[in-house]
Order: C-alpha cells, then sequence, then structure tokens
C-alpha cells in the first residue's frame, strides 16, 4: 500500500468511523472496531434520546442525568476506545506504507 493510502485510511479511522479505514487498509481488526463504535454510538444515542424527551416533558434539563446516564457514558468509552484502537491501526498501516516504500527505492 503507498503511503497516500494509507493516510486515508487513518483519516477514515478518524473522521468517518472507526474501523472502516482499517478494513480499507487490509486490517481485520476493522471489524472489531467498527462493531464497537457502533455499539458505543447506539448506547449513547439511547441516552440522548431519554434526555431529550425528559428535556421536552420537564421543559428543563433534568440535573441527575437520569437513569441511562451509565448506559451514556459506557457508550461514549466504548465509542473512544474505538477511536483509540483505531489511531493505532492507522498509524501502523502509515508506518508499514513508509517501510515498504524505502524497500522499493
Amino acid at each position: 500500500m503507498d503511503e497516500a493510502r494509507a493516510w486515508a485510511c487513518l483519516m477514515t479511522n478518524l473522521l468517518v468511523l472507526p474501523g472502516l479505514g482499517s478494513l480499507l487498509g487490509g486490517r481485520r481488526a476493522g471489524w472489531a472496531q467498527a462493531a464497537l463504535a457502533l455499539v458505543g454510538f447506539a448506547l449513547s444515542a439511547v441516552w440522548l434520546v431519554w434526555f431529550g424527551t425528559a428535556f421536552l416533558r420537564e421543559g428543563g434539563f433534568p440535573l441527575d442525568g437520569g437513569p441511562y446516564l451509565p448506559v451514556g457514558v459506557l457508550g461514549v468509552a466504548l465509542f473512544a476506545a474505538s477511536w483509540v484502537w483505531g489511531l493505532v491501526t492507522g498509524l501502523r498501516l502509515v508506518s508499514d506504507s513508509r517501510r515498504s516504500d524505502s524497500r522499493r527505492i
């Protein structure tokens, strides 16, 4: 893989969906990264929907965060973990591409 494609994979991992760039770079770990990111997003969305509903119903912010706050925090943590994992995988793709480019010269 050339270095430009490796950088594109890294940026895809960071800006689009963690794991997608890894998959485009040929790394199977991308499946787990993407699954972790999507589960994290879904858990965060559950809390966000509850929060929005409570806000509309009560006419103000629910100060306690609600019963789904731990689910939302877990979701953010899972997404963050997948993002960091995608960052590491993307940086390895860039590093590997630089090594393979230097061997060609």
